[in-house]
């Protein structure tokens, strides 16, 4: 006998965002990261346009720094559309895709998750942390919550002049950390 589950579309999304968050931080394989945070990511902004809250792209863009927009939006969709289309072309082969396009999935998805009324999660939570520390160059500060901002500027600030393993570590242990703390 199966064991049959129930859930509804948003708690699917937050499944995947959170397993897909994890594993970044585990530093395992990116493709599934990737294929679970986008099934994520498109449940949570199909929810988002039937929403009455439907702010999140004003909200959003405010984040990103000025005149870096195109530099976000362009990582975050190569590597999307090229898994999703496979019908066009199906031999071919991506060889550019840096796995550091799933920490801006990831980021983005937390702040959709967020936009429609719910709290982030523990994964969530740390990702944004970690994201917003590592990337001052691109998001906005300024729009962010007080604690937010001085967390990064007093303990987190130091992460992004690290290689890309040892941002994972401390993502990790951070994610480690709040585990131990909130749960």
């Amino acid at each position: 006998m199966t064991a049959k589950i129930e859930v509804n579309k948003l708690e699917a999304a937050r499944r995947q965002i959170d397993k897909a968050i994890r594993m970044l931080f585990d530093r395992d394989d990116p493709v599934p990261i990737h294929t679970l945070a986008s099934a994520g990511f498109t449940i949570l902004k199909d929810l988002s346009e039937k929403s009455v809250r439907n702010g999140f792209h004003t909200q959003f863009q405010s984040c990103i720094r000025p005149g870096k927009e195109r530099e976000f939006w362009g990582k975050f969709n190569t590597f999307a559309n090229f898994l999703k289309h496979a019908e066009r072309d199906p031999e071919s082969i991506s060889d550019n895709i840096e796995d550091e396009v799933n920490d801006s999935l990831l980021f983005l998805t937390s702040i959709y998750y967020q936009d429609l009324g719910n709290q982030l999660t523990l994964e969530m939570l740390v990702m944004v942390c970690w994201y917003t520390a590592i990337h001052p160059d691109i998001i906005n500060l300024e729009q962010a919550s007080a604690p937010l901002k001085d967390l990064i500027d007093s303990r987190l600030k130091y992460i992004r002049d690290l290689s890309r393993t040892e941002q994972l570590n401390e993502g990790q242990e951070m994610f480690g950390l709040a585990r131990s703390l909130y749960r």
